[in-house]
């Protein structure tokens, strides 16, 4: 008996088309940036109650020391407009955003250079 069975049957994961859904944080991990070494917060999610929906990778930069005001000012605001959506303020540790459920305007996209994939517009 084979040890693998055949797997023409197992569905691919993929993303789902533009539009509005119900998502859930899955998992939440500091993720710095391999190039510019600038720390993010990823929020890797699924979409619930959609099957075989590839996972949904968010990314909230945050700023640096080496940024100038004006620069990090816009990062924080655009965390805060992100944070405020989600109900979420004051300070807040990765543990805040695990296993947090929110509705998002997604949109898809498909770049030759990487697969198809889906993304954060906006949060409703």
């Amino acid at each position: 008996m084979a040890l693998i069975k055949d797997l023409k049957d197992i569905p691919d994961l993929a993303p789902v088309a533009e539009g509005e859904y119900d998502i859930r944080v899955t998992k939440v991990r500091e993720n710095p940036s391999k190039n510019t070494g600038r720390n993010s917060i990823q929020l890797i999610c699924e979409i619930i109650d959609e099957e075989n929906a590839a996972p949904l990778f968010h990314n909230i930069w945050l700023p640096m020391e080496s940024d100038d005001k004006d620069k990090a000012d816009t990062m924080w605001r655009m965390i805060k407009e992100f944070t405020s959506a989600l109900g979420l303020e004051g300070e807040l540790e990765l543990e805040d955003f695990e296993d947090l459920e929110f509705s998002a305007l997604l949109s898809f996209v498909d770049d030759d250079d990487f697969p198809a994939k889906n993304e954060i517009k906006k949060v409703t």
